[in-house]
């Protein structure tokens, strides 16, 4: 178990709350208690206060938070005073009461001798560093989680001409791990025991300057929020005159101050639009310093042994054969008894950068990684590959379809059995039920993904316990279907000998090198061929090719964004989980990818489209009563009334207002690391506040669901949309019947309203030639040729509409369409929630043509 680190998150840790504000409630709550009950007169006073009512003394600092008690922030000696009204004698304070300026033999009056230590050369850069050490860890108290990761804190040098600190025109970049803090309290002129002694005028301003120099290098903003006089002090100090030697007693009133220090997120919303905006101009894209970072799907048929794999890649433990790699990857007690996973599982392994040595993994076996923010740190420079797995069984299809199409992978990971040729009917039969024994799961993944044009890696796992033989059937069985599709199968060979755990931590660059020669041509085209790797986790066999295979594959571009009307880059953000705020009723936190553009923490965004009706269809399930539509629908082109508007759909009211809330963002996860600023193609979580005027409004009356989007700029929604598909893909559907359709994150029930050829101008992607008729012939007679230029006989391509039950949804053109049939009996003959029948996985790809408003 990792060591307890001071930056532990702990529950029960205060939060930003000033001591002041505490006193006063204490006193409210003491005097209605002593109205409505007996006063004890000998008990502990619950606040310091005078007779006027006014704050005489604060309770003592707490140990732990992010309230910090200082005498002072100077970081210079201090001067002595001769007189204080506040206080006597402070321990450790420098506060000093004398009785009065020792006098020279002639009754002259000398300073007071400093009680400050000693001044070394490097006491300003020491003390400074510690101040500002100490502001990060009170910073760090307030944030909802703490790492234990180091990150170095680059501090500027001092001048040295200079007596005092001056805050900078503007604070610097975020220090990483305070985009969330909720900053940190100082109370200024406060002894540790609460005793307010205060501070003269010059050394409090002097003081605060300096603490707006500490925050600014942390990339923090200083608020004073109070400033009060406690007393009066004297002191003796040079007279005006340069050259004179003369001291004479100067009087200042005492003040207390309390500063709150915060992270700036008002200007990185801005800094970050116009860094978008200028790499726009440049034609090149915006610099970042995180990560290079490649999101991977895990995908393939039950028992195909992904847990295992993943459980050995992202802990570098091998197998027993009883599933001990895996135990890590299992969320539920009934996927740890059946072996069978029904939940989506999340991984992250890194890779160090390059250099003369062997490449390292950095995943959980690597010493002092304990999270993934420690994998953030230990890979800078290097790689993260994020990794989801997902279930093999069809009644999960609901969360395999998720990690294809809604987590937008850029390579999948499809997992296919060595031994899967040999599989026995009873085997298969105990898993999925007797109606489905004769049923090729590895087959419908390896169609699903062909289907979807997916970037694909075939991994064969198992390699251990298949015989030659049969290793050679799986192999040109799935060869076949390769070549078939037009993908090229990439063969990569395994290294001899037997491989231990400490050798799964690290692989060669010499392998690396020979890795990315071998799939040299997926830069150009990463549907062009497909690698194969053979594994094995009891062996370990096969995994020095896998992990030099994830740090090599190419991750796609995205410098070429849409544009606006306005010439700027649309920010779209796919919500693929929700989850609550414990600490905070008021924030909620969305999980999902970024398509495209920057979000930063402060920017004001666009949440919806919202359900006013209040329905939530995003959810595939085949059993939940649909709403009936109040007519009778269109079934095709040929009917009359099918190409009208469907004025009886009842669409959803078209005020913008209802259909998107303006939110505010005020925190920013990027693979669970606390960040600024959520770049293009990046995964992460994001935490909203509703920032609208509707101020009855709450998280408990705003319908959130998974496919909704944040955007910059309310986008377009609608209930039904038309989609392109190519005839011998769509198979058949009938008109009128209920489908799932998978759109981005978007998983909804819809109904299909009617069918059609396209127009020529209408075909999107593709030939636009429809080679139905010889042109040049004219042995077809009239009635024919009209049905031919009609599309009705031949035509390769069909245009579909759909419309979704219960919400409205933001769906681009162009976008990929996945449409599955819902409904029927499933796999055991019941018509239980999740079961899809047979063909489970069968499915429809197309593109988006079309959105009806």
């Amino acid at each position: 178990m990792a060591s307890a680190s001071i930056f532990s998150f702990d529950e029960t840790e205060p939060r930003v709350s000033s001591p002041w504000l505490k006193q006063l409630d204490s006193m409210n709550s003491t005097r209605t208690s002593s109205r409505n009950s007996n006063f004890v007169a000998d008990s502990e006073p619950t606040a310091y206060l005078d007779e006027a009512g006014h704050i005489t003394r604060l309770e003592a600092e707490p140990q732990k938070g992010p309230v910090e008690y200082k005498l002072h922030l100077l970081i210079r000696p201090r001067r002595n005073y001769t007189y204080m009204s506040t206080v006597t004698r402070i321990s450790g304070s420098k506060h000093s009461k004398y009785n009065g300026p020792s006098r020279t033999s002639s009754g002259t009056a000398l300073p007071a001798k400093s009680a400050s230590p000693s001044v070394t050369p490097n006491y300003r850069q020491d003390r400074f560093e510690h101040l500002t050490t100490q502001l990060l860890w009170r910073l760090g108290q307030s944030c909802p989680h703490h790492s234990n990761a180091s990150t170095t804190l680059i501090l500027p040098q001092l001048p040295e001409s200079t007596t005092e600190l001056q805050a900078p025109p503007k604070p610097g970049p975020i220090h990483p791990g305070l985009e969330e803090s909720e900053g940190a309290l100082y109370e200024i002129g406060v002894s540790d025991d609460g005793t307010l002694v205060g501070l003269a005028e010059d050394e409090m301003q002097d003081s605060l300057n300096n603490l707006r120099a500490m925050a600014a290098s942390l990339g923090c903003v200083v608020e004073v929020q109070r400033m009060v006089k406690v007393g009066t002090c004297s002191y003796m100090a040079q007279t005006d005159a340069k050259l004179s030697s003369d001291f004479v007693e100067q009087q200042s009133d005492l003040y207390v101050a309390e500063a709150l220090v915060k992270p700036n997120l008002t200007t990185v919303a801005e800094n970050g639009r116009l860094s978008a905006d200028n790499a726009l101009e440049d034609n090149h894209p915006t610099e970042t310093k995180s990560t290079k970072q490649l999101r991977i799907s895990l995908t393939g048929a039950t028992m195909s042994g992904k847990s295992s794999l993943l459980g050995t890649l992202s802990t570098s433990t091998l197998d027993d054969g009883r599933g001990k790699s895996r135990l890590s990857m299992l969320k539920h007690r009934h996927e740890i008894t059946s072996g069978i996973t029904s939940s989506v599982t999340q991984e992250l392994i890194g890779y160090s950068p390059p250099s003369t040595g062997d490449v390292k993994v950095i995943n959980y076996a690597t010493e002092g990684v304990t999270s993934w923010i420690d994998m953030h740190t230990a890979s800078a420079d290097g790689r993260l590959v994020f990794v989801a797995d997902s279930a093999g069984h069809p009644r999960y299809r609901r969360t395999t379809v998720r990690g294809l199409v809604g987590w937008k992978p850029h390579w999948v990971l499809l997992c296919v059995p060595a031994d899967d040729e040999v599989k026995s009917s009873s085997k298969v039969a105990e898993v999925l039920g007797p109606a489905a024994s004769d049923v090729d799961l590895s087959a419908a993944h390896l169609d699903l993904c062909l289907r979807l044009e997916l970037p694909l890696v075939v991994v064969i796992t198992k390699y251990d316990l298949a015989q030659l033989s049969v290793l050679k059937a799986t192999l040109g069985k799935l060869l076949s279907v390769l070549k078939s599709a037009g993908r090229k199968p990439l063969m990569i060979p395994n290294s001899p000998g037997t491989v231990t755990e400490d050798e799964l931590q690290s692989f060669s660059q010499k392998r690396s090198a020979g890795i990315r020669k071998t799939i040299d041509a997926l830069y150009d085209d990463p549907l062009l061929a497909v690698p194969i790797v053979l594994t094995s986790a009891v062996q370990g066999a096969g995994f020095d090719n896998l992990h030099a295979v994830l740090n090599e594959l190419p991750i796609p571009d995205h410098r070429q964004e849409p544009l606006d009307s306005a010439g700027t880059t649309t920010s779209l953000f796919h919500v693929e989980d929700i989850y609550n705020k414990a600490q905070d009723a008021n924030t909620i936190i969305l999980s999902g990818h970024l398509s495209r553009g920057a979000i930063s923490a402060g920017e004001e965004l666009f949440l919806g489209p919202c359900s006013p009706s209040g329905g939530d269809d995003s959810e595939d399930s085949d059993t939940q009563q649909r709403p009936r539509l109040a007519q009778a629908l269109p079934p095709s082109r040929s009917f009359p009334g099918a190409l009208k508007t469907h004025g009886n759909l009842n669409p959803f009211n078209k005020a913008s207002e209802q259909e998107w809330r303006k939110v505010k963002v005020a925190s920013i996860r990027n693979l669970r690391l606390p960040v600024s600023t959520l770049q293009s193609d990046q995964a992460g979580t994001i935490g909203i506040e509703l920032s609208d005027d509707k101020t009855l409004d709450t998280w408990a009356t705003v319908k959130v669901r998974r496919g909704m989007v944040l955007c910059n700029k309310p986008a377009t929604s609608s209930s039904t949309i038309v989609a392109q598909f190519r005839r011998d893909d769509l198979g058949t559907l009938a008109v009128g019947s209920q489908v799932v359709v998978y759109l981005a994150s978007i998983r909804s029930s819809a109904r299909i309203l009617s069918c059609r050829t396209p127009e020529p101008s209408e075909l999107v992607g593709e030939d636009t030639s429809l080679d139905i008729v010889d042109q040049n012939s004219g042995s077809q007679d009239d009635e024919f040729a009209d049905r031919a230029a009609a599309g009705a006989i031949t035509h390769q391509y069909l245009q579909v509409t759909f419309h979704f039950d219960s919400t409205k949804e933001c769906v681009e053109v162009g976008s990929q369409i996945l449409v599955m049939p819902g409904g029927g009996p499933g796999l055991f003959g019941g018509t239980e929630r999740g079961e899809k029948g047979a063909a489970g996985l069968e499915g429809f790809v197309g593109r988006v043509v079309e959105v009806l408003r």
